[in-house]
Formats: structure tokens, C-alpha cells, sequence
């Protein structure tokens, strides 16, 4: 037997941001991120990236996960996610890899007071580890900008 999704609230104003639209639902829904943690399966430090704003969109699993623990359609997660765009300019698409690079590289080496590429804010870094497919453990540098957009991950 399926369960019928709760609508929300006409007079709640969502936010438009990934992050602050999740963080919303979880606290209308009366969970903390333990809960929704437990209820989806995903890490409590990935429920913490996600309403931090460290990824702005979902794969679709995450979002159907995240969408029957809040009791919610996935449009309503998935109108507020930001994919990356890929238009960049062939010259600064170059350009950018090497910045972002070098800052991954920093981040794996252990540097945590690194500026933000794009507005020279602090950023705020971390290192995620797992494992690749093949099952041999991997590190991936992760960062975001407390003031602007720029993410890397």
C-alpha cells in the first residue's frame, strides 16, 4: 500500500536554494538531521553538506530517497536543485581546471585557509573519503564559499 504524499502549506515560502529548501522540509516535518539521516540511509555529515550548501543538486536515487523520507514529490527537491553549466568559454574552462586543481591538491595536502577563487573569501574545506569502484579507498577534496557560489567538488 503506498502512502499519499503530504502537500505543504500554501503559506510556507520555500526557499529557492537546494540547501535551504531541505533544511525547511526536514525542520516542517519535525526531524533532526539524525532523523532524516536514519530515514534515508545517507551519512549525517551528507545531510550537514547538503543543507550547507556543499552540493546543489541530487542524483536521482538520493532525490527519491530524500523525497519518501520527507513525504514529499521530488519535483519539490528537484525545482530547486543548480546543475553546473558546462558553456564555460573554451580559454577559461582551462584556466579554471588549473585553479581548481591546484586547490583540490592544497586541500588534500592538509590546507584549510584557502581563499575562494572567485570573490577571495574563506573557504570552507574538507576531505571526503571512500572507495572507488574497484573498492580501493579514495580521497576527494571538497570546498565552499561562505559568501558566494563556488563550490568545488
Amino acid at each position: 500500500m503506498s502512502r499519499t504524499r503530504r502537500q505543504i502549506p500554501s503559506e510556507i515560502n520555500l526557499a529557492q536554494n537546494l540547501a535551504g529548501r531541505l533544511k525547511q522540509l526536514r525542520e516542517y516535518r519535525n526531524m533532526t538531521e539524525l532523523d532524516l539521516s536514519r530515514a534515508t540511509r545517507l551519512s549525517r555529515q551528507r545531510i550537514e553538506d547538503l543543507e550547507a550548501g556543499v552540493e546543489t543538486w541530487l542524483s536521482a536515487s538520493d532525490r527519491q530517497v530524500l523525497s519518501r523520507a520527507l513525504n514529499i514529490e521530488p519535483a519539490v527537491l528537484l525545482e530547486s536543485e543548480l546543475r553546473p553549466d558546462s558553456g564555460a568559454h573554451p580559454v577559461y574552462a582551462e584556466q579554471e581546471r588549473f585553479v581548481l586543481g591546484e586547490l583540490g591538491e592544497s586541500i588534500l595536502a592538509g590546507s584549510r585557509d584557502l581563499v575562494c577563487p572567485a570573490c577571495g573569501s574563506g573557504l570552507r574545506c574538507s576531505i571526503q573519503k571512500g572507495f572507488d569502484i574497484q573498492g580501493r579507498p579514495s580521497c576527494l577534496p571538497k570546498a565552499f564559499c561562505q559568501k558566494c557560489p563556488f563550490i568545488l567538488k
